[in-house]
């Protein structure tokens, strides 16, 4: 549970007129949470002494964001209309406040502040929609077991490994840690192996080692939900709170839902294959396509890259170089 959970529970039910409850006292900017008129969830940033003139600010469908200046600085009102999203909202809150500290003054606090709810604009958007779907479902499946197995093998600090998670940031790598990227693909073991390529960037290893992993898994009562592999990794990251902290807000970026049918289904592991993305594995990148291609998707057939298969144990030495 983050600072901002905690501490609206605390309040429990009390509302506008119990006042505002400042939280992260140490931080260089203010933070308060409180209530609306109207009952809604609030959290206001403030800024002394310091007047900026704000450029137009981010929309979101869940919430309503108002900036203001005040006689002793500046304020960024941000109040919840879904309280569906309360679980978001307050991992939302808890992200601005840990990504800001970075800031070297108070106005550089603010700003980095302001550009982290842009970055969350786009989440409250999509958790507006239906949800994942049963693709984004197994891709997720895919991700959280590679990297708990990462994680299973001690090369580093928890929160490193997890801060090297990068598929819910929207990157193009999925895994990357000590300058070795791993992009993660999933399928059902009823399809044969192939390798489905979304982009002319996705094997681009960008001067990193590359390596790739497919896991190959079947829909199962013994096997393990999305929802059950991160409930494994919450547990295992109960008494490290920056690790706990992180995976926490990847989990709500990638769009995970309890209350989703889909995220309930319970995958086994048949087979997890590891490649090598050598300078002739079979790839189109913009450095080898004609001039003139510019996005590209394509699949690329298991035969075809057996030969640059490598074990489990040799992915790890490489992440611990």
């Amino acid at each position: 549970m983050n600072d901002f959970e905690s501490q609206w529970n605390a309040l429990g039910t009390k509302h506008h007129s119990s006042g505002r409850l400042r939280v992260y006292p140490d931080h260089q900017l203010d933070f308060f949470i409180d209530y609306a008129l109207n009952g809604d969830r609030e959290l206001i940033i403030e800024a002394k002494d310091i007047a900026f003139n704000f450029p137009e600010l981010p929309f979101f469908e869940n919430l309503e964001v108002i900036f203001a200046q005040t006689s002793g600085g500046s304020r960024i009102g941000i109040t919840l209309t879904d309280e569906h999203l309360f679980k978001s909202f307050t991992v939302m809150c808890f992200d601005i406040a840990e990504r800001s500290k970075g800031g070297k003054n108070l106005e550089e606090s603010f700003m980095i502040a302001l550009e982290c709810l842009r970055d969350w604009s786009e989440l409250f958007k999509r958790r507006g929609k239906v949800g994942l779907t049963r693709n984004e479902v197994i891709g997720l499946w895919g991700e959280l077991h590679t990297l708990e197995s990462i994680l299973q093998s001690n090369i580093a600090p928890d929160e490193l490994i997890v801060q090297g998670w990068r598929g819910p940031n929207g990157d193009q790598r999925d895994i990357g840690f000590n300058k070795t990227r791993i992009e993660v693909k999933t399928q059902l073991a009823t399809k044969a192996i192939s390798l489905r390529i979304s982009s002319l960037d996705q094997l681009d290893d960008g001067g990193n080692n590359l390596k790739l992993t497919l896991n190959r898994i079947t829909p199962s009562d013994k096997g393990f939900s999305v929802i059950e592999l991160a409930q494994r990794l919450f547990q295992r990251f109960e008494t490290n709170r920056l690790a706990y902290a992180e995976f926490e807000r990847k989990i709500v970026l990638a769009g995970l839902s309890e209350d989703q049918e889909l995220c309930k289904e319970k995958f086994d592991l048949d087979e997890r294959l590891i490649y090598e993305v050598a300078d002739n594995f079979p790839k189109l990148t913009l450095s080898n396509v004609s001039v003139g291609i510019i996005a590209a998707e394509y699949v690329i057939s298991g035969a075809a890259i057996t030969s640059f298969q490598i074990d489990w144990d040799k992915l790890v030495g490489t992440l611990s170089e």
